[in-house]
């Protein structure tokens, strides 16, 4: 978890990492923050640290499972495509890094879309072309929610992409790549998503 050392060397987590813990929208954790039911230090650019020991006082006070892997390093990656031939093979390549990632497979975009809303990871892998909703309605869904709109999406596909397509990709992901990639073309292109 990309949680940073606040003052005293205590471990903060942003208010997106806190979301994904208790399993609520990001916008609920700004609500407990502001209400003052969940202490918060502010960042000199404005933004949200809440402190390990605050974390769990607030999930014991509200009877909420406190993980015991709160200190999990794990980059939580969801695979969306429609081959499971391909879901396979790129979660058995990200499997090799199974100290750093944890990852989920969906076959097909509702699948993706309510494990998302279970469980916000922290990356999509989503192949562009699929039947029924492609992977660019799925982008689009995404970035459009407040509560998804912060999660990285990288886009994969065998076809040959148009302008607009290729404009689209420019606002509403953060990385693409063309079908043959090799996996570690992949991992590269998450680690640089987020860097140690």
């Amino acid at each position: 978890m990309a949680n940073t050392t606040g003052e005293f060397g205590e471990k903060t987590f942003t208010t997106f990492e806190v979301a994904r813990l208790c399993g609520v929208f990001h916008t609920t954790v700004i609500n407990w923050v502001n209400k003052g039911k969940l202490k918060a230090r502010v960042t000199p650019g404005g933004h949200r640290r809440i402190p390990l020991s605050e974390l769990v006082a607030f999930m014991k006070k509200y009877e909420m499972p406190v993980p015991s892997d709160i200190e999990d390093m794990h980059k939580h990656i969801l695979i969306l495509d429609d081959e499971p031939m391909m879901t396979k093979l790129l979660e058995k390549g990200f499997q090799k890094h199974k100290d750093r990632f944890a990852v989920a497979v969906a076959n097909n975009p509702v699948d993706a879309l309510v494990m998302i809303g279970k469980k916000l990871p922290h990356l999509l892998v989503v192949d562009l072309l699929m039947p029924v909703m492609d992977g660019f309605q799925v982008c689009q869904i995404l970035k459009s929610n407040p509560a998804t709109k912060e999660m990285k999406i990288v886009a994969i596909s065998g076809k040959k992409l148009t302008a607009p397509q290729q404009d689209f990709l420019k606002k509403n992901v953060d990385r693409f790549l063309q079908k043959p990639f090799d996996m570690a073309d992949l991992v590269g292109a998450v680690d640089k998503l987020f860097p140690a």
